[in-house]
């Protein structure tokens, strides 16, 4: 069995990721997690709110089209396989895993925003914050499984 373990840094430190098969599981709980999260966001806003997530499909010059539900299971899980490769690979190679995952993902969860800031100028202001509302959610759910459940207590 292949496990994930720092080698840098004090030894007392209590940032010991956990063996890298069950990693691999904590990420998709944490996929599973922020899917189902956004997909309640989705419906909801949809339902009581009326947002029609209508979008460019195929790229910024495709046609207007509703947003499915499989697209926003797909960006979620993208994001927790690569928050739990980096996770992995901070907790083999330095002393604060943890610490340096929550920059680092929290510079990509900034950057990620221009998604649906640069939609183009036809789309609706309430699906912009409606999916713009998601990243955090994504965010949230997938940092605090992967580094709650994927460290050594």
């Amino acid at each position: 069995m292949t496990t994930t373990t720092n080698t840098a840094g004090d030894p007392n430190r209590n940032e010991q990721i956990v063996p890298i098969g069950k990693l691999w599981r904590v990420g998709l709980i944490a996929a599973a997690g922020a899917s189902l999260a956004n997909l309640a966001l989705y419906w909801v806003a949809k339902a009581m709110f009326g947002i029609s997530f209508i979008i460019p499909m195929g790229g910024p010059s495709g046609p207007l089209e509703p947003l499915p539900a499989g697209p926003i299971v797909f960006l979620n899980v993208v994001p927790a396989i690569g928050g739990t490769i980096l996770l992995a690979l901070l907790g083999k190679y330095v002393a604060r895993p943890i610490r340096l995952f929550w920059i680092i993902s929290g510079v990509l969860f900034l950057l990620s925003f221009a998604l649906p800031i640069t939609l183009p100028a036809g789309i609706a202001t309430s699906t912009k914050i409606g999916l713009s509302l998601m990243h955090p959610i994504t965010w949230g759910i997938i940092g605090w499984v992967l580094t709650t459940r994927g460290r050594e207590k």
